[in-house]
């Protein structure tokens, strides 16, 4: 079946929330990264470590037991609103507490305060958690994509001011807040929900049995993925945790487009879904081959061109970040194909299949970091790519037993989509051979990368990006 035109709108509107919203991060994280240093980018990524494992704690699974839950209540909305705060308040008080201990463990005594204060971020976010979830259950992105954007408007460039004004990490600190404090004030105004201040244990306990695994699950995926800032601002130092997250952060600039576009729409689009498998596997089909159509290309011109693009935007006090851009880009593209397949175990309600994938996961992403970790951030990077790597044949092995859609059949659906990416990344690869200024190098990037993307496309007879084109005029006209 063709991808469901609710489901389509619901992933444009989410991509172009995020499009939008990655924009403006983007030129705002340049001018930050011109006016901080790689150590302060360092230290607010540690920070962040405590701040991500604590919020997987406050929403533990809740949100999306609101969204898969087909009957649910304002006692339900009610139950998960009060849980949220609890454990928020929860977790500031253990934060604050164990902030001396974290900069003990450090050796960086501005740690304290910094997280004490970061951290009032857990408390303001758990604030607007279930009206924000009501609005994906409505699937009205368009609605997010303009509380985020004048979010991160407001919140980046005030932190550009303090930035320019000499308050180093506190910018980036004080960013956080003010996007928290921001969205909060913007959805509360614009979804009219009141609680009714109900806790009901039969709700809960409703809720918390798809939300308990989802949470065991979700707090090992963000532990995995942040044990990395961890270890490395400990034994490498806060400079190349620096050099290492802003790697990251530019593949995580086209990861996050486009793993938001998918997580929130995927679950509230497919699980009307959940009952008929053979529509489901589908729709499934569908999306994993169209999103690698448009993720490919992206993905693979960025690892390319990593070293310019850092000297063009960032200047070389950052060309260390380049390796860590070029691993990651790589990583994030096959973390991308992968979460489909979780995604698709969430809508059918088999949460402790994820977790029970998850245990595997975590033990390979160790045993792999720590064989890395006396080699540097290079080495750190790979050896994501390599977890990554075999996270994808974990990720879709209970969908291939359970739907008869696994890895190798996934991998065949996008085999002529990634032949057409390698082609285009090689002609890529020697056209900066030949073209050695770096701003005429990216500007002639696209004239060279698109045609060859789309006559390889042709001939290997890729029909996805042309169903992806008439979805798109279809909204067009449907707007006309």
């Amino acid at each position: 079946m063709s991808l469901g035109n609710d489901i389509f709108k619901g992933m444009v509107w989410s991509a172009v929330e995020r499009i939008s919203v990655q924009a403006v991060q983007f030129v705002l994280g340049i001018i930050l990264a011109r006016l901080l240093t790689p150590t302060e980018y360092g230290t607010i990524g540690l920070l962040m470590v405590f701040i991500v494992l604590s919020q997987v704690f406050i929403d533990s699974g809740f949100s999306k037991a609101l969204i898969q839950k087909k009957d649910r209540n304002e006692d339900d909305k009610s139950t998960v609103f009060l849980f949220n705060i609890g454990i928020a308040v929860v977790s500031y008080i253990i934060l604050w507490f164990s902030a001396p201990y974290i900069a003990d463990f450090y050796k960086i005594e501005t740690l304290t305060l910094l997280l004490r204060v970061l951290a009032l971020s857990l408390v303001i976010n758990a604030l607007f958690t279930v009206p924000g979830t009501m609005i994906v259950i409505a699937m009205n992105f368009k609605l997010f994509t303009k509380i985020n954007l004048v979010t991160t408007i407001v919140s980046g460039l005030i932190a550009v001011g303090l930035a320019y004004l000499g308050y180093g990490v506190w910018a980036l600190v004080f960013q956080t807040l003010l996007k928290a404090g921001i969205t909060a004030i913007l959805i509360w105004f614009v979804q009219k929900w009141k609680p009714n201040f109900v806790f009901s244990m039969s709700s809960f306990r409703k809720l918390f049995s798809f939300g308990s695994k989802l949470l065991l699950s979700s707090l090992m995926a963000s532990f995995s993925s942040q044990i990395n800032s961890l270890l490395i601002g400990k034994y490498i130092g806060a400079k190349d945790l620096g050099f290492y997250s802003r790697g990251i952060q530019f593949s995580d600039i086209v990861y996050g487009i486009f793993t938001s576009a998918l997580s929130n729409v995927l679950l509230p689009g497919l699980a009307p879904l959940q009952d008929n498998k053979e529509v489901l596997v589908s729709h499934t089909r569908t999306i994993i081959k169209t999103s690698a159509v448009i993720v490919i290309p992206v993905f693979f011109t960025l690892a390319v061109f990593a070293e310019p693009i850092i000297l063009v935007l960032l200047t070389d006090k950052w060309i260390a970040a380049a390796p860590i851009m070029q691993a990651f880009c790589i990583g994030r593209l096959i973390s991308l194909i992968s979460e489909i397949s979780i995604n698709l175990l969430y809508v059918v309600g088999k949460t402790g299949l994820v977790l029970k994938q998850q245990y595997y996961n975590i033990a390979i992403r160790i045993v792999l970091l720590l064989s890395a970790l006396q080699f540097g951030i290079i080495y750190i990077a790979l050896a994501e790519v390599l977890a990554t790597t075999i996270h994808f044949f974990i990720n879709t092995y209970y969908p291939g037993k359970i739907m008869n859609y696994g890895a190798l059949k996934q991998l065949k659906d996008i085999s002529p989509i990634i032949l057409s990416g390698l082609v285009m990344a090689a002609l890529l690869m020697v056209l900066s051979y030949f073209i050695q200024n770096n701003i005429l190098l990216l500007c002639l990037a696209p004239l060279v990368a698109i045609p060859t993307y789309l006559a390889m496309m042709n001939i290997l007879k890729v029909k996805e990006y042309r169903l992806i084109l008439e979805k798109v005029r279809g909204l067009i006209t449907s707007k006309n």
